[in-house]
């Protein structure tokens, strides 16, 4: 098994298409075929389905896939170590976020560590299941490390640094009667229509949970992407929100209401997996988030 074959193997993976990963390599079609078809003879098992229209990993692919970057990651360490180049690291970097994330200034964090190593690849990724979908991708080996949302932070196969708590509250529209009351109960609006994100991401998972042990199922009006856009959908009447404090809630007409009980504390943090040891632009990346930290109590 050679290195070109795993280079040629992983962009034919990501990319889906031989001739985007040829251009991606640098290499001519034919070249990445015949390599890939020599790896699967030497693996034994086809590592692609192909069709004249389509190519996707098969079982085999998908399990060597997050072995072959690391391999290569490896190399990519090896070849630094021998060079001695003590800021040379090279490979690719995979990270996954949240949307409308503002704990941490995420365009400075990329920033400065391109500036410090600029011959990583960089890619930043947000997945449509919200953290389910991110703490699925790092278990896999998809992705490196990723920004997540989650209720505790000991987290079977993942090793996970809390950034940030918040404490989820009410969001009502000002002139909600509810508006004017300083707490209300999980019953007192279990009739009212609610905004949140979909299944998968912790907002929704933790207030779901959270009125399901009250008994009560909630009634969504409408579930959108991005937790920053819930202020303005809450001001225009259309629900209520369980969120936590949020930096857009500041340009809209609402107002925050303490649910009693309380509702479950919301910890953002960042996670890598506990069963590999973290990539030279991993560790690199992961070393540098603290300073990017916005220190502030709103999301």
């Amino acid at each position: 098994m050679e290195q070109r074959q795993l280079q040629f193997f992983v962009a034919v993976a990501e990319e889906l298409s031989f001739t985007r990963a040829a251009r991606r390599t640098h290499a001519v079609q034919s070249t990445v075929s015949a390599s890939i078809r020599a790896l699967e003879r030497d693996l034994g098992a086809p590592l692609f389905k192909r069709t004249t229209t389509s190519v996707a990993l098969t079982g085999a692919g998908k399990a060597l896939l997050p072995e072959a970057r690391r391999a290569l990651d490896s190399l990519d360490q090896a070849r630094a170590a021998v060079d001695g180049v003590r800021e040379g690291i090279t490979g690719s970097l995979r990270i996954g976020t949240l949307s409308g994330l503002t704990a941490v200034n995420l365009p400075a964090l990329v920033r400065d560590f391109r500036e410090r190593h600029p011959r990583v690849l960089l890619s930043l990724n947000v997945d449509s299941e919200g953290t389910d979908g991110l703490v699925g991708a790092l278990r896999s080996g998809e992705l490196d490390a990723a920004f997540v949302g989650l209720p505790k932070t000991n987290v079977p196969g993942l090793h996970v640094e809390s950034i940030a708590t918040f404490q989820p509250r009410l969001l009502v529209p000002a002139s909600h009667p509810l508006a004017g009351r300083k707490c209300v109960s999980a019953a007192a609006v279990a009739d009212e229509p609610f905004i949140d994100l979909p299944p998968g991401f912790c907002n929704r998972v933790h207030t779901d949970n959270d009125f399901r042990l009250a008994g009560i199922v909630r009634r969504i009006a409408i579930e959108v992407g991005d937790l920053s856009t819930i202020p303005g959908y809450v001001e225009s009447g259309i629900g209520l929100a369980l969120v936590p404090p949020l930096v857009a809630e500041a340009g809209a007409r609402v107002v925050p209401v303490d649910l009693d009980p309380p509702a479950a504390t919301w910890v953002l943090a960042v996670a890598r997996s506990a069963d590999v040891a973290p990539t030279r632009a991993a560790a690199a990346f992961l070393a540098m988030v603290d300073d990017h930290v916005v220190r502030r109590d709103r999301f």
